[in-house]
Formats: structure tokens, C-alpha cells, sequence
């Protein structure tokens, strides 16, 4: 008996270490000079957005001064002066439950759980093709060209802005539109560029129908072609409000966690050409924000672009 209960402790012990090495506070962002200290005695280290912080350790927040510090499914908004102990913040105990908060933080932390570099996307890339499937037919390495905009997934707006990577081939190329069900091609055209603006309810989409997009270098040698699917959709709209309006934190958030806020829950629901361009947006608005490098990133590598994601990764 007292060697049994001797080995329930043992494995009782290694999980809570586990689950501590596992642990971190993740930076969302941060306003003013805002330092960490491992001890009392330790010299102050600036925190930037981004950061992976120990669930141990101080955080000094000056006056005027803010931080955001996400944790599992909580995020402690620090906004007061003072000298923050992280231990009494840590939510590790926390119960989960199956609420759209929850799944909404679990959707988020998953990927910032298992990527501290950008080597790491490799990993965490071949973890969620074998969990969720994936993004099926989808490589770029292997296509010749890469097919950056829309990617596969709903699309919820009328107009769509195809863009593709112009470094494989410098002339022209042929853009065709063809139902997925049936092979029949809607539309075509020579681009000279790369990027394509189209109106699909000019064209006559029909609404949850499957379409192709197809890129082909003309002239190229060797033959350069890629090709990917979307689903023309309704609007998000209002189902991405309404799951807004659920999320708590979405009503105590500034205007640049409300819009990552918005493109994860787009991504959640599948609508990935909106969630796309509101991270695109985002790195053009805050180019140095490595949380939101984070994100896209992540993002990039469960559409199965990891070179890409790679690429945004923050230094």
C-alpha cells in the first residue's frame, strides 16, 4: 500500500512540474516602461508585447504605465502603479468549462503554447495537420507559385482581392475561376500583375457553393500552376458579432485587442479571407508588435504556410 501510494505522489509531483515548466504569462501589450524581475534583487528587464514570462517573479508597472498579461483563459489587465507579484496571478487551478470564453482562450493559447521561436512553427505545424486534417491539398513548396490571398475557407464579402507571389515569375500569368463541383470556368483572364480585385456576385457565384482559383505562370519553364478552394458564404457579420458579445474581455479591450480578438474568432468560424485581412492590417498598423506577429504567424501556419509564418515571426 505504501508503495502505491508512494507512486501516486510520485506521478502527482511530475505533473505539477510539468504543468509549471509548461506554464507562462504571454504579453499582449504594453504601454509605458513596464520591467520584469525575477527576484526583489534581480536587475529590471523591459517587457515588450510578445514576451514569454515565468509564472514566478515581479512586474513593475510605473505610473501612467500598462500591461496586458494573458494566462490560460484569463487576461490580467494591469493598470495601477505597483509591483505585481506573478504568483498570486497565475490561474493554473482555474476550472475549465465548455463556454465560448473558454474555447475561445483555448484556441488562442493553444498555438502560443507550443511556439517560443520561429523553429518551432515546423513543430507545432505537423502537431495541428494530425489533430484537425488540416488544410488539405494546400503546399506551397511543391506548387511552383504561392497563392497567398484568400486562402482556403469561407468567404463572407462580395468583393475579393486575389493576390499571389510575383518572385517565380516576372510576366504574365493566366487567372481562372472554375466551380469546384463541376469544373466549369466562370472566369479567366490574363493578369500582368499579381494581384486581381474580383466582384463575385458579378459574376454570378451562387452562395455556399465550392470554387477553384488557379494560377498559371504563361512561358514559364519549368510549367509554374497552383491552385486553391473557398466556399462563397453569407456574411459573418453577425454571427462574428454575436460571439463577440459573448467573450467578456472583448468589452474591456482597446481597439487593437478588439481587432485580433475579431480575426481569431473569424478564423474559429472558418472564415479565414477576413480574418486574413484584418491581421494584415494589424501588422501594418503595428509592424513591431510582436504579439501580433505572434498571431498572424500562427495563424500562417495552420493554413499551412509555415515558411511564411517563419518569415513574420518576431527576432
Amino acid at each position: 500500500m505504501k508503495t502505491k501510494l508512494f507512486s501516486v505522489l510520485i506521478l502527482f509531483f511530475s505533473a505539477l512540474a510539468l504543468m509549471a515548466q509548461d506554464s507562462a504569462f504571454r504579453v499582449t501589450d504594453v504601454h509605458g516602461m513596464v520591467t520584469y524581475q525575477e527576484t526583489k534583487l534581480s536587475s529590471p528587464q523591459r517587457v515588450w508585447p510578445g514576451a514569454k514570462l515565468p509564472v514566478y517573479g515581479w512586474v513593475n508597472v510605473p505610473e501612467g504605465a500598462t500591461v496586458n498579461l494573458l494566462d490560460n483563459n484569463t487576461m490580467h489587465r494591469l493598470k495601477d502603479k505597483g509591483s505585481y507579484d506573478l504568483e498570486k496571478f497565475f490561474n493554473t487551478r482555474k476550472e475549465q468549462s465548455l463556454s465560448f470564453t473558454n474555447r475561445f482562450w483555448n484556441y488562442v493559447n493553444n498555438g502560443l503554447r507550443s511556439a517560443d521561436t520561429e523553429n518551432d512553427l515546423e513543430k507545432y505545424h505537423q502537431n495541428f495537420m494530425a489533430v484537425s486534417g488540416g488544410v488539405k491539398g494546400y503546399g506551397p513548396s511543391d506548387q511552383g507559385l504561392v497563392l497567398l490571398a484568400p486562402l482556403p475557407g469561407k468567404i463572407g464579402v462580395d468583393r475579393v482581392e486575389f493576390r499571389w507571389e510575383r518572385q517565380a515569375h516576372p510576366g504574365v500569368y493566366t487567372f481562372t475561376l472554375i466551380d469546384a463541383a463541376s469544373s466549369r470556368t466562370v472566369y479567366q483572364a490574363e493578369v500582368a500583375d499579381s494581384v486581381l480585385s474580383v466582384n463575385l456576385v458579378q459574376l454570378g457565384l451562387q452562395k455556399q457553393q465550392s470554387y477553384r482559383w488557379i494560377v498559371s505562370a504563361i512561358g514559364a519553364e519549368p510549367a509554374r500552376k497552383a491552385e486553391l478552394d473557398f466556399v462563397y458564404a453569407e456574411p459573418a457579420t453577425e454571427e462574428i458579432q454575436r460571439n463577440l458579445d459573448n467573450l467578456k474581455d472583448y468589452h474591456l479591450a482597446d481597439d487593437k485587442e478588439k481587432q485580433w480578438m475579431r480575426a481569431t474568432i473569424m478564423e474559429m468560424e472558418g472564415y479565414q479571407y477576413e480574418a486574413q485581412r484584418t491581421f494584415e492590417q494589424l501588422l501594418r498598423d503595428y509592424p513591431e508588435d510582436g504579439h501580433i506577429r505572434q498571431l498572424y504567424a500562427l495563424f500562417l501556419t495552420r493554413q499551412n504556410d509555415v515558411k511564411r509564418g517563419q518569415s513574420i515571426w518576431p527576432n
